[in-house]
């Protein structure tokens, strides 16, 4: 009896340390990014495994924005730097440039206000449109993508939030199921030793036979501490299979917080870059700008004093080594207002702010994406051959540097 009894009571604790490993804050609570070596169990090959490849997968994605975002940075610093060297033109220049463009905005406006079909979007808008011409298309389509795309990343983060919040509740329920079967056991036993100890006492000084009581007093002990060790065992099985589908929720909530930030910041510049709130604005403007372009360019081909100006405006930006003397002949305002020309360069060095900050933070998810990985290999030597193996096939791919 004693020794099923030991056996059973063991069979309670032999557990308890594996148990404590589901149970911790980190896993219950934490959530970061990029992915923390903390949160897996680094001795688990699968796990292992998963983790490198997650860190590789986030960092192809990080790099692509980081490519992305310098492309259009560079682009940007060209356009501010043409502005600098205007502003460092000789004042004869400066003149002839102001005087033609001049004349290209009074002709334009003259032609603008003697047709009907003109006027549907602002001078500013049809110049936005007109510097980005050759990609607003791409980027209506692109921008619209990415607003379904964070719309769909926005349900699945509060889905995955949901189910960390049921998954946290049921694993707490469950810890205080197995903390009360616990005492139950404790209490159980405690119990049973004092009913012998009484039965003991009325056989040995009362000569009383207690032999049934013996019998009935250790199966009742032995139903009791069967179910408590039952309800125990499902409640300890069922908190790890609800810890691993919590690490699993916690992974997968990392990965969809950063393609949402990022997509976020993509959408927040191209907004800031065509001065919109949603695509649909965008492709309004774009619309009436393809019809307001048509109507000025027929108009352009019956007035030999616009294309004389802009040939002569365009000659004279082109001797002045300009990165994209093409670009300032939608730009003519800003030759002849100074004010037009503060904003056009507010406007540059706030989607340059915004660039970096893209750049800036993708490139410290992957700077913190990378040491993670480096410090698995320098904790877990014995592992780093299989690491690096893992890395390379990335690597061979062009996936990252």
């Amino acid at each position: 009896m004693f020794g099923w009894l030991k056996k059973i009571w063991k069979g309670f604790f032999q557990d308890e340390e594996d148990l404590d490993d589901y149970l911790t804050t980190e896993v219950l609570e934490k959530s970061s990014l990029p992915v923390r070596l903390s949160s897996i169990n680094v001795r688990n090959q699968d796990q292992r495994e998963k983790f490198v490849q997650s860190c590789c997968n986030q960092l192809v994605e990080m790099n692509n924005e980081i490519d992305r975002a310098t492309m259009e940075y560079r682009l940007v610093t060209e356009y501010l730097t043409d502005m600098e060297l205007i502003d460092r033109l000789s004042p004869d220049i400066r003149k002839s440039m102001k005087l033609s463009a001049d004349r290209i905005v009074r002709l334009e406006r003259e032609s603008h206000n003697s047709s009907e079909s003109l006027g549907k979007i602002s001078e500013e808008v049809y110049n936005i449109m007109a510097v980005n011409e050759s990609s607003v298309s791409r980027d209506i389509r692109q921008m619209k993508e990415n607003e379904d795309y964070r719309e769909l990343v926005r349900q699945d983060m509060q889905k995955l939030e949901s189910e960390k919040a049921v998954s946290n509740f049921r694993s707490r329920e469950l810890a205080v199921t197995i903390h009360n079967m616990k005492n139950m056991a404790i209490i159980t036993v405690v119990f049973g030793v004092l009913v012998m100890v009484l039965l003991s006492i009325m056989q040995i000084f009362f000569k009383m036979d207690a032999t049934l009581g013996y019998i009935v007093a250790a199966a009742l002990i032995a139903i009791a501490f069967t179910t408590e060790y039952l309800r125990y065992t499902k409640a300890t099985h069922e908190l790890r299979k609800t810890s691993r589908y919590l690490k699993a929720v916690i992974e997968q909530q990392n990965k969809v917080k950063i393609r949402y930030v990022n997509v976020t910041n993509v959408l927040d510049y191209e907004y800031r870059k065509y001065r919109v709130n949603v695509s649909d604005e965008l492709a309004y403007f774009w619309e009436a700008y393809l019809e307001e372009k048509k109507a000025r360019e027929y108009m352009e081909r019956a007035n030999s004093d616009i294309i004389a100006e802009r040939t002569k405006l365009l000659r004279l930006l082109r001797g002045s080594k300009l990165k994209d003397p093409a670009i300032w002949l939608n730009q003519c305002i800003a030759l002849t207002d100074p004010r037009e020309m503060v904003e056009i360069r507010h406007n540059l060095i706030g989607r340059r702010q915004a660039l970096r900050k893209r750049i800036e933070y993708n490139t410290e998810n992957k700077n913190q994406t990378k040491e993670e990985i480096d410090s698995l290999v320098r904790e877990y030597p014995e592992y780093g051959q299989e690491i690096l193996n893992l890395i390379s096939t990335y690597d061979r791919s062009g996936g990252f540097a």
